[in-house]
C-alpha cells in the first residue's frame, strides 16, 4: 500500500468517525485531496501519419496476438474490421444487435492471449435497447458463443467502453455510472452496483463478475501498465475537470475508491449528504480543465523503441480539442511533467500499441494515425 494511499485512507475513516459522531453533518468533514500534475510544457515526442480513412466512427484500434503485419479497428455502429496494407476485411458484423448513439455503439474489443490458435475475441456493445452487453466470439461467425455480462442501463450515456485483458489474465470491462449529471442515482458509491467500477471476469468457466475499482464516473479508457503493477484510467469528468487515474494493482485488498460522485478529480462537488464507500481513496495523479477540452481519452504507458523521448511515459488526449498529452510516473504512484504534444487528433476515440508496442490512434471522423519519429525542427 502506497504512503498517499495510507494517509487517504486515515482521512476518510476519520472523517466517517467525525459524522457518526456528530449525527452525520458531513461526512467528508476532514478529506484532504491531493493535488494532481498539471500541464507544465509543450514537447513535439511524435508526428503522426495517416494510415486510413473512410472508416465509420472507429472506436477502437490495435494489434491481434499471432497478427502483427494487421491493424484490427471496432467500428461504432458494429463492425470488426481488419486493415492489411490496403485491404480491409469485414470479420465480424454485429450490427443487427447494436444500438448507435453519441456514447452507445461497439465500444470495447479484447483478444483472448492465445488468439493466434483459438481465434477467440471479447466484445463490449449497447444492444437494441442500450443495456450493456459482453459476449465471446471467435472469428468464424458473427454470433457470440455466449454471453458473458448483461447490465442494465437507466440512460444513453456514460456506457464505459474498455475490455482488456489485465496481468492476472482475467477480463476487465469499465463501465460508467449509468449517466445522467453527478450519478443522480448514486450508482458510483454503491459496491452492490456494476455501474460506476472497474469490474473483471474469468473467461474459462462460469462469469465471476467481481468489482476492482469504485466510485468512475465514465472510465472510456484504461490500460495496464505490468512493468509497475498498475492500471491507468482517463475518466470522464462532469463540468469542469477531466482526470487520470494511476491505480496499483493489489488483488488481496478490497477495492480502491476513485471518489465519484462526492469528487469531480480532488474537486469537492456535493453536498453535506455525500459519502463515500468504504477503500482507499486514491485521488487523480493528472488532469485538466474545460479550457483543453471535455472528454478525456486514455491511453498508455509507452514501453516502445522507436519514439525514445516518450519511453515509459503516460500517452493521453482528448476527444474534443483533438490535444495529446504525456507525462512521467513517479516511484510513489503520482505523476509530474505533463508535457502538451505538438500533434492533435480530432475527435480521439482511442490510443493504444501496435504489435511494436508503437502508439496508433482512431478518431470517430473514419481515419486512423500512426504515431512516428517527429520531423527535425527547422
Amino acid at each position: 500500500m502506497r504512503p498517499i494511499a495510507i494517509v487517504c485512507l486515515v482521512a476518510v475513516l476519520a472523517a466517517a468517525a467525525v459524522a457518526v459522531g456528530s449525527g452525520g453533518d458531513d461526512a467528508l468533514e476532514g478529506i484532504r485531496p491531493v493535488e494532481p500534475a498539471t500541464e507544465s510544457g509543450d514537447a513535439h515526442t511524435f508526428d503522426l501519419d495517416r494510415v486510413a480513412t473512410g472508416l465509420n466512427r472507429p472506436t477502437f484500434v490495435g494489434a491481434a496476438p499471432g497478427d502483427p503485419g494487421a491493424l484490427w479497428v471496432l467500428e461504432q455502429p458494429g463492425r470488426v474490421v481488419r486493415l492489411h496494407g490496403g485491404d480491409r476485411t469485414v470479420v465480424l458484423d454485429i450490427t443487427d444487435r447494436v444500438l448507435t448513439g453519441a456514447e452507445q455503439g461497439l465500444l470495447g474489443l479484447a483478444f483472448d492471449p492465445d488468439f493466434a490458435t483459438n481465434r477467440r475475441l471479447f466484445l463490449h456493445w449497447s444492444d437494441r435497447k442500450g443495456d450493456t452487453r459482453v459476449g465471446e466470439f471467435t472469428t468464424a461467425s458473427s454470433e457470440p458463443r455466449r454471453e458473458l455480462l448483461f447490465v442494465d442501463q437507466p440512460e444513453e450515456n456514460h456506457n464505459g467502453g474498455q475490455l482488456a485483458f489485465g496481468p492476472d489474465g482475467r477480463l476487465y470491462l469499465g463501465l460508467g455510472d449509468g449517466g445522467g449529471a453527478f450519478d443522480p442515482r448514486r450508482t458510483a458509491q454503491d459496491p452492490r452496483q456494476k455501474l460506476g467500477k472497474l469490474l473483471s471476469t474469468r473467461v474459462d468457466g462460469a462469469a465471476d463478475w467481481r468489482v476492482e475499482l469504485l466510485g468512475l464516473r465514465n472510465p472510456w479508457r484504461f490500460a495496464f501498465d505490468p512493468a509497475l503493477g498498475d492500471v491507468w484510467i482517463g475518466d470522464v469528468g462532469q463540468d469542469e475537470i477531466e482526470e487520470v487515474d494511476r491505480v496499483p494493482l493489489e488483488h488481496d485488498e478490497p477495492p480502491k475508491n476513485l471518489g465519484w460522485s462526492a469528487y469531480e478529480a480532488d474537486q469537492r462537488i456535493g453536498a453535506g449528504d455525500d459519502h463515500l464507500a468504504p477503500g482507499e481513496v486514491i485521488w487523480p495523479v493528472a488532469k485538466y480543465t474545460h479550457d483543453d477540452g471535455c472528454s478525456i481519452t486514455g491511453g498508455y504507458v509507452y514501453r516502445g523503441t522507436a519514439l525514445p523521448a516518450l519511453q515509459g511515459r503516460y500517452l493521453y488526449g482528448d476527444f474534443c480539442s483533438g490535444a495529446l498529452w504525456s507525462l512521467k510516473g513517479t516511484p510513489d504512484g503520482r505523476a509530474t511533467d505533463v508535457r502538451r504534444e505538438q500533434a492533435t487528433v480530432p475527435q480521439l476515440t482511442h490510443i493504444g500499441p501496435d504489435a511494436d508496442g508503437e502508439p496508433v490512434l482512431a478518431s470517430a471522423d473514419g481515419a486512423i494515425y500512426r504515431a512516428v519519429s517527429p520531423a527535425p525542427r527547422r
